[in-house]
């Protein structure tokens, strides 16, 4: 096999991928997502080359620990195919000879406690009353016992408010990442993963902060930090339009098109693709979450942009 096709396949073109693979296995695909999917892997090589080696594996279940493709079929209707989809998208991520962890990523976001899809936002009230809300596209597991109160972020973002009892518990809250674990005392913290990075947004009270290979450290409200394993990466101030999902909204300040773009379709279904030729185009707005082709369309408003639909699942933005 050439170096070409052993080289691991970067996470946004797997979702993408599984995505097409998943309409497939969902009833098949009509010909409008047929002729769309043509577009998709037209594109760029890397889609070609990430949806001939997804039809490679998909009929061969060894990429999975078989105990975990089991629980995963075991569920019913669509849910189990979508499951199943992110787990052999990790055969995409890494090389075909390459080493499959179990404690990857999509594993673990497969058989999480709980998890939203695509444009799905949840708010959850903790067994000690705190409340937690779910980003778009998240998933954790939920582990309270005599000993602690964990919460194992597996992918995407969650807000955690934790409760104020007059008599403070015993038992520390804890936020576990890819990178680490945070311990929230009396804290509002937005927490986000972004591959291995996590990126934590500290509104109110304190968090100590402890990277898996690194020194500890505390935060005090109204700071920002993304860490990895290794420690501190950037530093900076909390801000709360990065929390806007929270209620509903997408707020952009100068931002990149193609930036933007990326944060928009992890509220809807299917592919939003953004050319280079305009991905730099600096954006400003409130956006309203709910309708995403909305906002889609409000950008040819206020940017020199076209938007082409090829279906409902695979939309381009290219310069007019």
């Amino acid at each position: 096999m050439t170096a070409s096709a052993e080289r691991p396949i970067a996470a946004a073109v797997v979702e993408q991928a599984s995505y097409w693979l998943m309409l497939q296995w969902d009833g098949g695909l009509n010909a409008e997502q047929r002729q769309a999917l043509q577009h998709w892997q037209e594109a760029d090589p890397e889609h070609r080359r990430a949806w001939a080696r997804l039809q490679h594996l998909q009929g061969t279940l060894q990429v999975a620990p078989q105990q975990t493709v089991r629980q995963v079929l075991s569920r019913r209707g669509q849910t189990s195919r979508r499951e199943l989809i992110k787990l052999l998208g990790l055969a995409l991520m890494v090389g075909s000879t390459g080493y499959v962890a179990q404690q990857r990523l999509p594993w673990r976001e497969a058989l999480a406690d709980q998890r939203t899809a695509p444009g799905e936002r949840r708010q959850l009230q903790l067994p000690d009353q705190s409340l937690l809300d779910l980003n778009s596209d998240s998933a954790v597991n939920i582990r309270f016992d005599q000993h602690q109160r964990r919460i194992q972020l597996v992918s995407g973002e969650l807000l955690l408010t934790s409760a104020l009892p007059s008599v403070r518990d015993p038992r520390p809250l804890l936020v576990e990442t890819l990178a680490g674990e945070l311990e929230a005392l009396g804290a509002r913290v937005a927490v986000r993963q972004r591959e291995a990075v996590s990126q934590l947004d500290l509104f109110q009270g304190e968090l100590d902060v402890r990277p898996w290979e690194a020194t500890p450290l505390r935060l005090s409200a109204g700071s920002a930090l993304a860490f990895s394993v290794s420690g501190p990466l950037a530093s900076g101030n909390a801000d709360l339009r990065r929390v806007a999902w929270q209620q509903g909204k997408l707020i952009a300040e100068q931002q990149p098109i193609g930036d933007f773009l990326a944060e928009l379709a992890r509220h809807r279904r299917g592919v939003i693709h953004c050319d280079p030729d305009v991905a730099a185009l600096p954006l400003s707005g409130v956006f309203p979450l709910a309708d995403t082709d909305r906002v889609l369309a409000t950008l040819t408003d206020v940017l020199p942009v076209r938007i082409h639909y090829y279906t409902r699942y695979w939309v381009r933005v290219t310069a007019v």
